[in-house]
């Protein structure tokens, strides 16, 4: 019986993963802008 399940989960495996590795690659781009946001302010403040 299991054995027709297997395409399944693998498909639900990858769409996990895929998700996940989505998520923090956005997560990280954010950080980055936030980062130049706050570099941009602290040069403004030094002039």
């Amino acid at each position: 019986m299991m054995e027709n399940f297997g395409p399944i989960i693998l498909i639900e495996v990858v769409l996990v993963f895929g998700g996940v590795l989505l998520f923090a690659w956005w997560q990280l781009r954010d950080l980055r802008k936030e980062r130049e946001k706050d570099q941009k302010k602290k040069d403004k403040d030094k002039e």
